[in-house]
């Protein structure tokens, strides 16, 4: 998929077919998502975080989707209390793309590669969480997951979805201790999440100084 042969795709259908801003920024919104999974078929993406980022309320966001779902430019598949699924519908190559006036003949050319050619397709956090934690990503689990993305990027929060798995810590409460742990002086995370201090090799040591004179030794403590 070509992020910006379907952007202008889009807004030429929208000539024909308008819709609401926040429908239109829903399906930007997706889009942006889908880019960041490295542009899967079908992605999955929680309802919380498409209505934070609309800032609206969940009905509201389920409303435009149904519009989306109407026009024909996304596909939907519930999963209960999960997150559900979405596939975005191409406009890159269908019929209602208008050609733009005087542009030129497209000659034959061997395409960029996109970025799913560029490097291996590696799966999103979501994706590895229900992969390799077991069981179906619940909506609570994937706000959390979507949070740690948002605080340390998708690629930390999947490094260390994958030290849990090596460690057998399969958990996302251990996940978001190491990704939230404090860090000590010296820049360093302590492995028990207290922040370290250096103690000197005389701390706790008395002094003995020489009373000159008087033969006698006086302790300083």
């Amino acid at each position: 998929m070509n992020y910006l042969k379907e952007i202008n795709g889009f807004m030429r259908w929208l000539e024909t077919s308008p819709l609401n801003p926040t429908t239109q920024a829903l399906w930007f919104h997706l889009m942006d998502i889908n880019n960041n999974c490295a542009w899967k078929d079908w992605f999955t993406v929680s309802n919380s975080r498409l209505y934070s980022r609309l800032g609206v309320v969940e009905k509201t966001m389920i409303d435009h989707r149904k519009l989306l779902i109407k026009h024909g430019r996304i596909e939907y598949k519930p999963k209960g209390k999960a997150a559900g699924s979405y596939r975005i519908i191409s406009l890159e190559n269908t019929a209602s793309i208008a050609p733009v006036p005087d542009e030129e003949p497209e000659k034959p050319k061997e395409e960029e590669p996109t970025r799913q050619e560029d490097k291996p397709m590696n799966p999103n956090p979501f994706e590895f969480y229900e992969s390799h934690f077991g069981g179906t990503l619940n909506t609570f689990n994937a706000d959390k997951i979507g949070q740690f993305i948002d605080d340390h990027g998708e690629e930390k929060v999947l490094e260390i979805m994958k030290e849990a798995v090596q460690k057998d810590r399969k958990s996302i409460n251990w996940v978001s201790a190491v990704l939230y742990r404090p860090i000590n002086k010296g820049g360093k995370q302590d492995a028990k999440g207290n922040a370290g201090r250096s103690v000197s090799k005389n701390e706790g040591q008395s002094k003995v100084t020489p009373i000159f004179g008087t033969g006698r030794l006086r302790r300083n403590v």
